[in-house]
């Protein structure tokens, strides 16, 4: 067991849950475009990353690597949200070389949701064709039948 893990996850669940319950008390602060339960799963995402660490501290893989795969599914909800169901969309563009602007502009409204969407859903896609070649793979590995590994320790004896 690993102490360090799990002070820093108890500190991010308490976060997580601070500040999901300041957005339920108090939500005339948060942005009208986005439902309570979307604007949730920020906080959320902590309470999952707490999870994980604490998982990790005790010396829990599976049940770390589950809080990682929620934590990923919670932040990509949240862009997909922000790129395709918002109204709101303001942007600078910026030209810069070596970290140093050299000018920038303001695009239309118009402008900046269709690039952010386009980006979105170019991962989106990336995103898709990755989890249908992995399942392909898993479809077409070879089943290992033999009596090896789990299957010989339930061997019937006899």
């Amino acid at each position: 067991m690993d102490r360090a893990p799990i002070g820093i996850g108890v500190a991010l669940l308490l976060l997580g849950l601070g500040i999901g319950a300041l957005m339920l008390l108090m939500p005339e602060g948060l942005n009208p475009n986005w439902p309570m339960g979307m604007a949730l799963l920020a906080p959320g995402a902590f309470v999952l990353a707490g999870l994980h660490m604490v998982g990790s501290g005790l010396g829990y893989p599976r049940f770390s690597g589950v809080m990682l795969a929620l934590i990923a599914v919670a932040l990509w909800v949240i862009v997909n949200w922000a790129a395709f169901f918002t109204t709101q969309h303001g942007c600078v563009a910026t030209v810069s070389f070596g970290g140093v602007s050299i000018f920038g502009w303001r695009p239309s409204e118009e402008d900046c949701r269709m690039s952010l969407q386009m980006l979105v859903g170019s991962f989106d896609g990336l995103l898709i064709v990755l989890i249908l070649v992995a399942a392909w793979r898993r479809l077409r590995r070879p089943r290992d039948d033999s009596l090896s590994g789990a299957a010989a320790r339930h061997r019937p004896r006899g």
